[in-house]
């Protein structure tokens, strides 16, 4: 039974690309599309399981409470905290551990088939591939792997949430 929703945070929740000349301590923070939509609806505890590069997970938390986001998630993870990155199985493992959740509770969000699906799969963790354009990142690339669902964006979660079985 699914205990918790958690989603990557560049380009799944945050738009990465956007004033991405601004240092990142101060640089505004807008939500990617269906955001707004989709995290009211979800009533299950939520997460960020980040792949950052020096950011820590009260970085994030900076960030997210610049976009009025904050609020909506209990867990942060980040592969600066973890010392692993998306999508080795180590990172997947510690973020379970630190958000007290095992593999089959957690429904993983994400946008980038190579690290984000790759590393839940590998850790048997359910998955949801975002496939529309919008939330391509620079940085994905062509692996063979498959997601658990697909949906276009995150303004669908909840109706896939309802759909197996997860009262939103």
């Amino acid at each position: 039974m699914l205990r918790m929703v958690t989603f990557d945070l560049g380009h799944t929740i945050l738009d990465e690309e956007r004033d991405r000349e601004v240092e990142l301590s101060v640089r505004p923070a807008f939500p990617m599309p269906g955001v707004m939509d989709a995290l009211p609806q979800i009533r299950l505890p939520m997460g960020i399981w980040a792949n950052t590069t020096a950011a820590t997970a009260d970085d994030v938390r900076q960030w997210l409470r610049r976009a009025a986001l904050d609020h909506f998630f209990s867990c942060i993870v980040t592969s600066t905290d973890a010392g692993y990155r998306k999508p080795d199985r180590r990172f997947f493992l510690h973020a379970l551990a630190t958000c007290g959740c095992r593999a089959d509770e957690v429904l993983f969000v994400g946008n980038q088939l190579n690290s984000d699906i790759a590393g839940a799969n590998a850790c048997a963790i359910l998955s949801v591939f975002l496939t529309d354009h919008a939330y391509r990142s620079r940085d994905d690339t062509e692996v063979n792997t498959k997601p658990t669902y697909s949906i276009g964006t995150l303004k669908e979660l909840p109706e896939l949430l309802a759909r197996i079985g997860i009262h939103v």
